[in-house]
């Protein structure tokens, strides 16, 4: 359900102006047993300001809106730095939302950005949604990380299909075979798919292609079981990102597989923690900060002209070599 200000005010029990002021910060006149009562309020309601509505109150117009599909990834964060720092060497302020892969989400995010003037948009969306982005300006619209199935907007992305046929490449070259391609659901998600195709390229001819795919962790326990206790157990372990990686850690942790003994991995994804596991996993890294930043200069000088043809650019990623992919 969707709470309003005037909800939170009547189960407070104060007015509107006060709870209006405490969301903008402005708690000097209110006193801090109010703002108790207040605060709890509004965790209980669960409420999520408008972060738009709260800016315009302040006198804080943002021009450019940007969409996360995925905060939990730190992908996203450091991309996020990059539109930031571009739009602020432009004088251009942000607000940032989050969809949390929900397409309904999106919508409403959308709308209330445009309701309220922040009509710029970069959008990570969470996919399915193409109906609806279809309405949107190309002038003011860019997709960013996950490419629409049809084009209709400037694109920045990551290099998705060169950098995963290098990896599995590398992995057959390290005689890590048969190779598996480990994920969560392909379907919604364009980068999965998109990766998962070059898997499909690299091996076709070599191997039976092993596509492992998921919804929930308990799903990919029972496949990788199931897969790993059987004739195609493979040698070679190519996640589509990190958080499909962790999910396969933990299986080989439970069942006694020895990354980088018994199975080569490569993860699509570099984050931090990869370099200091033992063995350091080899993974392809992104140049995210540049996809954000790019993303932002795209938007500021214009997007897709009228008439013009939607561009796609593509951000160049390293094969970063570590230790889980020298079978010992």
């Amino acid at each position: 359900m969707h709470y309003t200000i005037k909800d939170i005010a009547k189960q407070a029990g104060v007015s509107k102006s006060t709870v209006s002021r405490y969301i903008r910060g402005e708690r000097d006149k209110i006193s801090p047993s109010t703002q108790k009562i207040v605060a709890k309020v509004i965790q209980e309601l669960d409420y999520r300001p408008n972060q738009v509505a709260v800016g315009l109150a302040r006198g804080q117009m943002p021009t450019v809106g940007v969409i996360v599909s995925d905060i939990s990834n730190p992908f996203s964060s450091v991309f996020m730095k990059g539109i930031f720092d571009a739009c602020e060497e432009r004088d251009q302020s942000t607000a940032f939302a989050i969809s949390d892969g929900s397409i309904r989400r999106e919508r409403d995010i959308i709308k209330n950005f445009r309701s309220s003037s922040v009509d710029r948009l970069i959008i990570q969306t969470c996919g399915d949604n193409e109906k609806f982005l279809s309405k949107l300006d190309p002038r003011k619209t860019v997709i960013i990380d996950r490419p629409l199935k049809k084009v209709m907007f400037s694109t920045v992305t990551s290099d998705n299909y060169d950098s995963t046929l290098q990896a599995i490449h590398y992995l057959q070259d390290q005689r890590c075979t048969p190779v598996a391609f480990v994920t969560l659901d392909i379907k919604s998600v364009t980068t999965r798919s998109i990766r998962c195709d070059a898997y499909l390229d690299a091996v076709e001819g070599k191997q039976e292609p092993i596509v492992v795919s998921f919804d929930t962790a308990a799903e990919a326990e029972e496949r990788l079981t199931k897969l790993f206790a059987s004739t195609r157990r493979p040698k070679g372990i190519f996640t589509s990102n990190g958080e499909a990686l962790k999910i396969f850690l933990k299986f080989a942790r439970k069942h006694g597989i020895a990354i980088g003994r018994d199975v080569g991995v490569i993860s699509f994804e570099d984050w931090d923690w990869m370099e200091f596991l033992n063995p350091a996993i080899t993974a392809v890294r992104q140049d995210s900060y540049t996809m954000g930043y790019v993303s932002a200069k795209t938007l500021l000088e214009g997007g897709t002209p009228i008439g013009g043809k939607p561009q796609t650019q593509i951000i160049e990623s390293k094969l970063v070599v570590r230790d889980s992919t020298s079978l010992r």
